[in-house]
């Protein structure tokens, strides 16, 4: 069958069976293929690579290049919380 027909325009009481049988398959490859596409979005290596792109957009300019006054920020919070950690860590040992 050529055409496309979904149940949702036939009144099925008034429908040929062959209609609304065309209509149910056609339902089934829409679903199967945002089944599809869904699982493709949650792949993990596709959303590592969001999470990649994200992260480097947030230390870029408009223009793409990099932001050294977000590098520098992000940098010196990275020291800040290691330096932290390393004065935890020698506390405990001195007790």
């Amino acid at each position: 069958m050529s055409t496309t027909v979904y149940t949702s325009d036939l009144t099925v009481d008034d429908a040929p069976k062959e209609a609304l049988v065309e209509s149910i398959r056609l339902r089934e490859q829409r679903i199967a293929s945002n089944i599809d596409e869904l699982i493709g979005r949650l792949r993990p290596n596709v959303l590592a690579g969001r999470a990649v792109d994200k992260a480097a957009g947030a230390f870029t300019d408009a223009q793409g290049r990099p932001d050294t006054g977000r590098i520098a920020a992000a940098g010196g919070a990275v020291l800040v919380v290691a330096g932290l950690v390393v004065a935890g860590v020698l506390r405990k040992r001195g007790r």
